[in-house]
């Protein structure tokens, strides 16, 4: 596996260590001589790694690395070719070997379907195998440790699946393998324990442990490798950060522990060759150095090392920078004058450039994000250097919401501002790196975001945090400012659709859908439900239904995913055949409902705020309105002082009342025909983001339509444009 030098360490030993017995001086640690394959006296070519990447693997005839797409390929020492073996999305598992494993997730499930084997050494035919139950997590050689049944290991190779004999099942337990040699696995598992870990030595072939160590429950484990003979790891007391190189034979239960010359900073990391450790610094610039374990000053390597990787022949690959030689793949060795040396082996084809530390400068982030009327908001960073690549992530206290997005200016040529920082126009959205994406909720949020150089230096991260906030909008039962819709199903169910605007195509679309997410009782039981604006209180807005016996009820609404028990409003409600709510007519900023006696006669019902009774006695405010069968509150969207109504006659011409402010309205606008073709219209506030209320329809072939309003009563909607919200024909009603 790979390691991160900033995070975590994988020891590599190729050597023998001699049990010391005084706690005073560190052993000395014989070289074991390195049989190097010959390369060419110039560095291989690269250039696929200078967006950043890692060494993945790394075996005796090449090595394994994953760009910053995630595209594996494995390069060859002897003439330098570069094949792809996987595309991004694909699970790749390199080793200290030339077995390259690619695993294959099942589709729509967890866990994995199947496995290949590359032999990049032989370049034999690849071979598929199955048989995993979970999924797969570490590779060494031809096996796959696979995680199931809670935590559960097994290993799967092209000869079947078996259980690992002594890795017994532990409740939140953690299980990764740290090296490995032929046949060979060294696996970290915590026993459950606070600060237990295990250090456990899998036999492959026999699919079972023989070994076992235990890591101080004081110090936290730095990193653990494995020889034929010994195994060998460094561990940090916890207490006061000093650091003692552990040994222990294999087949023994006696540990030695020896402290170290020098104490280590904090995140270096780092492997053993010979009498070495190397690793990156304790802070930015302090460079990637083989510190001696015995007598001796340190020796700078790299300015810097990104990833590790052990060698099938024995010696380590490390993915770095230097100042004269550039970026690209170093290969660590012993000399023959007993010093590690670092040999440029495949190189980016960047210059050689300085390898200046980037340090953080300013954030223009806003403490509170309003997106009260407004699309996008925008964010941005500013460091020492543009020629860096950034991670950004914004994520709720309460981890109700997390955004991650990614700028990469060298590959993609945007993001840099004209004042050298980086930024986003930021659209108030949750989602991972473009996929998954809706309407943020309201709340808190600490904002992390890392600066990768472009020069191979450490990465650089800065936090902060936001309040965003939006005021209740119609049509939004999740307080995220999106524009939600309920479908009612004919068995009674009912989904609900969280929408977002979607820039790219200019459309509404479905950010996120709960199927059968209201479970207070069978909505078949209504035969007119309405979305009736905040009438309760809250800052959500809530649902009147009326069931067939003419009881009105009000749903309180809180989150599209629940909802409170139906409060009853009054009885007598089925003189009326329509009901349209969620504007505020009489101008006193709360949320009214209008309703159709049979005779025509038009009644206002004043919201008072109050869910115990949320509407004043009736008012009659008109009359002759039994010629229309469709009537819809679709908010201002005629830039009039109070909400408006649209009305569909029997011959199927929508026309528009504009409210005046004092609970009546001003004489009809005819917006144009054709409205028979919908069984549903649904005013549905602010969609597409520009202020102003738009129109959902849907027909009864259940495709489905958005109006966006254009703030002209003389035309106040735009020309239709298909969405796939709510289209659907096993849904009788939209609302």
């Amino acid at each position: 596996m790979r390691t991160v030098l900033s995070r975590r360490v994988v020891l590599s030993v190729g050597v023998v260590l001699a049990v010391a017995a005084p706690l005073l001086s560190v052993p000395a640690v014989a070289a074991v001589p390195v049989a190097v394959t010959a390369r060419a006296a110039a560095p291989i070519q690269v250039p696929f790694l200078a967006s950043g990447g890692h060494v993945a693997g790394a075996g005796k005839t090449g090595f394994l690395t994953v760009d910053a797409d995630g595209v594996a390929r494995w390069t060859r020492y002897s003439d330098g070719v570069s094949k792809v073996i996987a595309s991004s999305g694909s699970g790749v598992h390199g080793s200290a070997s030339d077995v390259v494993l690619v695993t294959k997730a099942r589709p729509q499930r967890f866990g994995t379907e199947s496995a290949t084997a590359y032999d990049m050494a032989t370049g034999a035919a690849p071979v598929t195998f199955g048989g995993f139950e979970g999924e797969a997590r570490y590779g060494v050689g031809t096996a796959l440790f696979e995680e199931y049944l809670d935590f559960d290991i097994r290993l799967v190779t092209p000869e079947g699946g078996r259980d690992v004999e002594g890795l017994e099942w532990i409740h939140e337990s953690s299980f990764s393998v740290v090296d490995s040699l032929p046949g060979t696995a060294l696996v970290v598992r915590r026993t459950g324990e606070p600060g237990g870990t295990n250090l456990v030595v899998v036999d492959i072939a026999g699919a079972r442990v023989s070994d076992k160590y235990p890591v101080s429950p004081d110090a936290s484990m730095m990193g653990a490798s494995i020889t034929r003979d010994r195994v060998v790891w460094v561990e940090r007391a916890k207490a006061d950060g000093k650091t003692v190189l552990a040994s222990a034979k294999r087949g023994s239960a006696e540990v030695t522990r020896t402290p170290l010359p020098r104490d280590l900073g904090p995140g270096d990391g780092g492997e053993l060759i010979g009498d070495w450790l190397v690793s990156n610094g304790g802070g930015a610039g302090s460079g990637f150095v083989a510190h001696p374990l015995v007598d001796g000053a340190p020796v700078r390597l790299l300015d810097h090392a990104e990833s590790v990787r052990k060698s099938g022949d024995g010696t380590v690959l490390a993915f770095g920078t230097t100042a004269d030689r550039g970026r690209g793949v170093y290969r660590i060795a012993v000399g023959a004058d007993g010093r590690p040396a670092a040999e440029l082996i495949a190189s980016t084809g960047e210059p050689p450039a300085p390898t200046t530390p980037v340090g953080f400068t300013s954030a223009a982030v806003p403490a509170v994000l309003n997106f009260d009327g407004v699309a996008k908001i925008p964010l941005s960073w500013k460091f020492s250097t543009s020629q860096i690549d950034l991670t950004i992530e914004f994520k709720r206290r309460d981890g109700l919401g997390t955004f991650v997005t990614e700028l990469r200016p060298r590959t993609t040529g945007t993001g840099v501002l004209p004042d050298g920082s980086l930024g986003i126009d930021w659209a108030g959205e949750s989602g991972y790196r473009g996929e998954h994406l809706e309407a943020a909720p309201n709340g808190t949020y600490d904002w992390t975001v890392t600066a990768k150089p472009w020069n191979g230096m450490p990465a650089v991260t800065a936090t902060g945090s936001f309040e965003l906030k939006r005021s209740p909008q119609p049509h939004d039962y999740s307080a995220n400012g999106s524009v939600d819709l309920f479908a009612r199903r004919a068995d009674g169910a009912v989904d609900a659709f969280d929408t977002r605007w979607d820039d790219a195509t200019g459309r509404l679309v479905t950010g996120q859908e709960y199927g059968s997410v209201i479970w207070w009782g069978d909505w078949n039981a209504y035969d007119r439900v309405e979305a009736t604006g905040d009438v309760a209180g809250t800052e959500v807005f809530d649902t009147v239904a009326r069931d067939k016996a003419g009881v009105l009820w009000l749903h309180e609404g809180d989150d599209v995913r629940s909802g409170h028990q139906p409060r009853k409003i009054g009885a007598g409600w089925g003189v009326y055949d329509l009901l349209a709510g969620g504007s505020d007519l009489s101008g006193d900023g709360r949320a009214d409902l209008v309703a159709v006696e049979k005779a025509g006669d038009l009644y206002l019902y004043e919201g008072t705020g109050a869910a115990s009774a949320p509407y004043k006695p009736r008012k009659r405010i008109g009359f002759g309105w039994d010629v229309y069968n469709e009537l819809v509150a679709v908010g201002d969207v005629a830039g009039a002082p109070a909400g408006d109504l649209v009305a569909r006659d029997g011959a199927g011409v929508l026309w528009l009342y504009l409210g005046k402010g004092d609970g009546t309205y001003a004489p009809r606008v005819k917006v144009g025909g054709g409205w028979n073709e919908y069984r549903d219209v649904v005013g549905i506030g602010d969609g597409n983001k520009d202020g102003r209320p738009d129109l959902y329809a849907r027909s009864a072939a259940g495709k489905a339509y958005f109006y966006a309003g254009t703030g002209d009563w003389r035309a106040p909607f735009a020309a239709r444009t298909a969405t796939a919200v709510g289209a659907d024909t096993q849904y009788d009603r939209v609302f």
